[in-house]
C-alpha cells in the first residue's frame, strides 16, 4: 500500500490526463528526436565504412578525354609510388526508354570483373560478369526519371553509340557500385558490359580511365595528390589528353563530411525541441504549484519537511520522464531506422540488422529523466518555500493579478481609447496575468516559428544559389560531342532548325596552377568562350570580363582565389595548358557558387595553346521557347539532327535537366530540415496548448461564476480562443 503522499502524486497525474499526455508528448518529441539522429549516425557509422572498405576504393582517379592501352597502365603501375593500377573505360549513350524517350546512361567497360582489387563491382542479380552482348544495371540507377524505372532481367534496350551505331542488348542482371556517383545526382543511369561488347558497339578496346592505389601514406591526403600530379604528367607527356585528377577524402567515404554535418544541425534541431520542451515542464510545474499552495500549506501544517514535499514533486517529474521514455525509445528507434535507410539509399550501401544501440538508449534514458529534474528545479524549489500563512491565505490565481503592470495599465487605457466588449477585455486580462508563463510560451513559439521561418528562407537561398550558377550558362540545350569538329560545321548543322535561335560552341580543358614555388594547384576547369558570347554571362565583382582582342587575359572566379590565395586581380599566373606554360593576367574576378574553381580565357587564343583552332566539341544552343518541355523536345531532335549528319554525339543535356539534378539534392536536404522543424512546431503547438489547458484549470470558479450569470458555452469558448489567438500574434 503505498503511502499518502505517493497516493497524491499518482492522483494529480491521474486527475488530469490532458497536461500529463502534453507534458510526455512534449519530452518525448524532443528526445526522440534527439535519439533518432543520433541513432542513424551509429547505424551509418557501423555499416558505411565496411561496405566501403569491402570495395577497395581507389586512392586517385584519373579522367581523360583520349585512350590509353594497357602499356600505360603498366607504366604507372611500375612506379614507385603506385602499389596497383587498372584501366576502365566508360562511354556515354543514350538508350531508347518504354515510354519511347531517349535517356542518357555511362557505360562502363572492365577488362576483368573477377580479377578487380579496386573500386570493386558486385554482382547483385542475374548473371555475373555481365556476358558478351550483354548488359548489367547499376542497382541504384533503376529510377523512373532515368528511364530505368520498369526495366526488368530479361528486357531488351535499343543502345546508341556515340558512333551512332545501334544495338539490341539484354539486360542479364544487376550490380552494385559504390564507387559511382549516385545516379540521381549524375543525372544518368550507369551500365556495365565487357571489352567485347564495347567493341562490338564499335568502340576501341582502350581505357579513358586511371584507377589507382598508393604504396604508402594512405591517409596523407597530400601525398596522394603529389601521386595523382605525378599520374597526370605521365598520362600527359604521353599524348594523353586529362580532363582532370580526383583524389577522394582518404580513409573515409567521400560523402562522410556532409553526413557528419548534416547530422549535426539534424541534432541541434533535436535539441532544441527538447529545450523547448522543458518551457513547458517549467510552466506546468509552476501552475501546479500556484494551484496546489493550500495543500502545501496544509502539509506543512501537519510536520511535513520540505525536502519531503520537494521529493514528491521531484517524483512527478521522474514519472514524466519516465513515461515519456517508453514513448521515446521506440519512436526514436523507428526513426533512426528511417533516418539511416535514407541515407543508404542515398549512398548506395546495405544495412544489416538492426538493433538499439544501447549507449543511444542510455543517453536518452538519461535525457529522459535528468532534464526535466533541472527545468523543474526552479518553480518546484520557489513554490515549496512559500510559509505556511502563506499558503493558508492563497486565494487560487496567487499572484497573476493584472492592472499593476505597465502592460497591464496601457491595456487599460486603451479600452478606454478603443471601446471593446466585455469578452475581450477578459481575454486581455487573462493573457497578461501569468506573465512568466506568457513569456516562456512566446519563447517557444517564436523559437519554433523562427526555426521554420529560417528553413525557408535556407530553402531560398539555396534556390538562389542555383539560380546564380544556372543564370551563369544562357543556354537552353548542350551537345557535346566525342570528339572535336568544326565550329562553321557544327554552327551551320541545326542553326535553320525550327526553333533554334542561336549556337555557339565554347573551348573547354583542364589546367594546373604553377605557384612560384614549383607546386602545383589541384586541376582546374577552363571555359573558352568568345569574348562576345551570348551563351555565357557570368557575374563580374571586380575587375572586367574578357575583350576580343584579349590573348593573355584571363578571368577567374571567386573558388579559384579561394584555393590560390596569393592571387589577387592584377596578378600574374601561370598555367600549366596541355604541357605548356604560359603565363596569364587575372583581369577580372566572377561571382562563383557550386562550380569550384573555373578559369576563362578568350577562345582563339585557347584554340591556339591546344592546336584546335576553329574547332570545338561541345555546343551551346539557345531556343525560341525556353521552356523545361520544349528544351527537351527540341534537344532531342538537335541531337537526332547531330547523330544522323554523322557526328559522334556523346551527351545531351538540357539547362532545365541541369536545374532538376540540383534542385534534387537541395529538396532532399530541405526535406528533412522541414521534417524536423514540424517537430520543433509540434512543440509549440503543445507548449501553448498546455498554457491554455492551465489557464482554464485556474480559472474553473471564474468560468462557474459567468455561466452563473448567463454567459452561454460559445461566449465562454470564444474568450478562450481569443485568448490562444493573442497570444499567437503577440
Amino acid at each position: 500500500m503505498l503511502s499518502p503522499r505517493w497516493q497524491k502524486v499518482f492522483r494529480d497525474l491521474w486527475s488530469n490526463k490532458t497536461r500529463t499526455i502534453l507534458v510526455l508528448l512534449s519530452i518525448a518529441i524532443g528526445v526522440a528526436a534527439i535519439g533518432m539522429v543520433m541513432g542513424a549516425q551509429v547505424i551509418v557509422d557501423r555499416y558505411l565504412p565496411a561496405a566501403y572498405a569491402a570495395i577497395h576504393p581507389s586512392d586517385g582517379l584519373i579522367f581523360c578525354i583520349s585512350t590509353f592501352d594497357d602499356d600505360m597502365i603498366r607504366s604507372i603501375e611500375a612506379m614507385p609510388e603506385v602499389e596497383s593500377a587498372e584501366g576502365r573505360r566508360f562511354v556515354n549513350v543514350r538508350f531508347l526508354g518504354k515510354d519511347g524517350n531517349w535517356y542518357n546512361m555511362q557505360l562502363n567497360a572492365i577488362p576483368n570483373y573477377k580479377e578487380m582489387d579496386i573500386n570493386i563491382v558486385y554482382g547483385e542479380t542475374g548473371t555475373f560478369p555481365p556476358p558478351d552482348h550483354g548488359l548489367l544495371i547499376e542497382r541504384a540507377s533503376l529510377s523512373p526519371g532515368l528511364g530505368l524505372g520498369d526495366i526488368g532481367i530479361g528486357d531488351v534496350l535499343t543502345i546508341e553509340a556515340p558512333n551512332g551505331k545501334k544495338r539490341q542488348i539484354e539486360v542479364d542482371g544487376t550490380v552494385h557500385d559504390m564507387s559511382q556517383l549516385p545516379a540521381f545526382i549524375n543525372g544518368s543511369g550507369y551500365g556495365y558490359i565487357n571489352f567485347d561488347t564495347l567493341e562490338w558497339l564499335g568502340e576501341p578496346r582502350d581505357y579513358n580511365q586511371v584507377v589507382f592505389r598508393v604504396a604508402e601514406n594512405r591517409n596523407d591526403a597530400e601525398h596522394i595528390n603529389a601521386v595523382a600530379k605525378e599520374v597526370q604528367r605521365k598520362l600527359e607527356r604521353a599524348g594523353v589528353n586529362v580532363i582532370f585528377a580526383l583524389v577522394p577524402p582518404p580513409g573515409e567515404h567521400p560523402a562522410q563530411n556532409f553526413l557528419d554535418a548534416f547530422s549535426l544541425v539534424l541534432g541541434a534541431i533535436g535539441v532544441l525541441s527538447l529545450g523547448l520542451s522543458m518551457f513547458l515542464i517549467v510552466n506546468t510545474l509552476s501552475a501546479i504549484m500556484a494551484q496546489q499552495v493550500r495543500q502545501i500549506g496544509i502539509m506543512k501544517a501537519i510536520g511535513a519537511r520540505i525536502p519531503q514535499i520537494t521529493g514528491m514533486y521531484f517524483v512527478m517529474v521522474l514519472l514524466f520522464g519516465m513515461l515519456s521514455m517508453l514513448i521515446s525509445i521506440p519512436l526514436a528507434g523507428v526513426g533512426a531506422l528511417g533516418l539511416a535507410s535514407f541515407f543508404a539509399g542515398f549512398l548506395n550501401f546495405d544495412l544489416g540488422g538492426f538493433r538499439l544501440d544501447p549507449q543511444v538508449v542510455l543517453i536518452q534514458v538519461a535525457i529522459s529523466l535528468v532534464v526535466p529534474l533541472l527545468a523543474a528545479l526552479i518553480p518546484t524549489i520557489q513554490g515549496v518555500r512559500v510559509t505556511t500563512r502563506e499558503a493558508i491565505d492563497e486565494h487560487g490565481l496567487g499572484k497573476g493579478r493584472f492592472g499593476t503592470s505597465v502592460i497591464d495599465r496601457f491595456f487599460v487605457a486603451l479600452r478606454r481609447i478603443f471601446p471593446m466588449g466585455r469578452p475581450l477585455q477578459i481575454s486581455l486580462r487573462n493573457t497578461f496575468r501569468r506573465k512568466a508563463r506568457l513569456t516562456l510560451t512566446l519563447i517557444t513559439l517564436s523559437l519554433a516559428s523562427a526555426i521554420f521561418v529560417s528553413i525557408f528562407s535556407i530553402r531560398a537561398s539555396l534556390q538562389q544559389t542555383l539560380d546564380d550558377v544556372l543564370n551563369m550558362f544562357d543556354y537552353d540545350v548542350q551537345v557535346v560531342f566525342d570528339r572535336a569538329y568544326r565550329i562553321q560545321r557544327i554552327q551551320e548543322e541545326v542553326i535553320d532548325l525550327p526553333g533554334v535561335r542561336a549556337v555557339e560552341t565554347w573551348g573547354f580543358g583542364s589546367t594546373r596552377r604553377i605557384r612560384p614555388d614549383e607546386t602545383e594547384s589541384d586541376s582546374m576547369i577552363i571555359y573558352a568562350p568568345e569574348a562576345n558570347a551570348e551563351t555565357l554571362k557570368p557575374t563580374i565583382i571586380e575587375g572586367r570580363w574578357l575583350q576580343p582582342e584579349d590573348t593573355t587575359a584571363i578571368v577567374v572566379n571567386t573558388d579559384f582565389l579561394g584555393n590560390e590565395e596569393d592571387v589577387k586581380l592584377g596578378s600574374t599566373v601561370t598555367l600549366d595548358i596541355d604541357n605548356k606554360e604560359t603565363q596569364f593576367v587575372i583581369v577580372g574576378i566572377s561571382r562563383g557558387a557550386l562550380t569550384g574553381p573555373i578559369i576563362f580565357i578568350n577562345y582563339p587564343y585557347f584554340s591556339r595553346l591546344t592546336n584546335d583552332v576553329d574547332r570545338a566539341q561541345v555546343a551551346l544552343i539557345q531556343l525560341v521557347d525556353r521552356s523545361a518541355e520544349n528544351q527537351m523536345a527540341l534537344g532531342q531532335t538537335i541531337e537526332q539532327h547531330y547523330r544522323d549528319s554523322g557526328y559522334r554525339v556523346q551527351q545531351m543535356q538540357t539547362l532545365a535537366q541541369a536545374r532538376n539534378i540540383i534542385s534534387t539534392v537541395f529538396d532532399v536536404i530541405i526535406l528533412f530540415l522541414l521534417a524536423m522543424a514540424a517537430l520543433l512546431g509540434i512543440v509549440g503547438g503543445l507548449g501553448l496548448m498546455g498554457t491554455m489547458s492551465i489557464n482554464v484549470l485556474e480559472r474553473t470558479r471564474e468560468i462557474g461564476v459567468m455561466r452563473a450569470i448567463g454567459a452561454s458555452d460559445r461566449s465562454v469558448l470564444r474568450i478562450v480562443l481569443v485568448e490562444g489567438v493573442l497570444i499567437g500574434l503577440i
